[in-house]
């Protein structure tokens, strides 16, 4: 969520920096009483919502023991002793549609077309 009163007062700083006026940075009912002033708000508030969006969300993935294992299993199915795939890196994801219906699936990060996987229960084995 943005915080306008934080994006106006950033607003305001770059404006003045770049040469605006602080005569041209009244604000009235909402809107700069300046018609540049105004415009650039009206695009600073646009770029402050695209960036919002296009910032990456992040998700915390709550797996049981059992799920970790059939991911480790599926992508090290010689366990330690061999460092190489050790070193494999799995991409979990929850799916809608997976073929075993919705859960997380797991598959190779550098490989996705070799196939995957559904941890924990399945509904086919079920």
């Amino acid at each position: 969520m943005i915080d306008l009163n934080k994006e106006r007062v950033a607003f305001e700083e770059a404006y003045l920096s770049v040469g605006g006026k602080q005569r041209e940075l009244e604000f009235e009912g909402g809107e700069y009483t300046n018609s540049k002033s105004q415009l650039g708000w009206d695009l600073w508030q646009i770029k402050a919502k695209v960036q919002e969006v296009a910032l990456p969300e992040t998700r915390a993935v709550t797996l049981t023991c059992a799920e970790l294992k059939d991911a480790f299993d599926f992508g090290a199915p010689d366990g330690e002793k061999d460092q190489f795939q050790m070193d494999t890196e799995m991409t979990i994801k929850w799916l809608v549609d997976g073929y075993d219906g919705a859960g997380f699936y797991c598959w190779y990060a550098d490989l996705p077309e070799e196939g995957c996987i559904k941890l924990g229960q399945s509904e086919l084995r079920a």
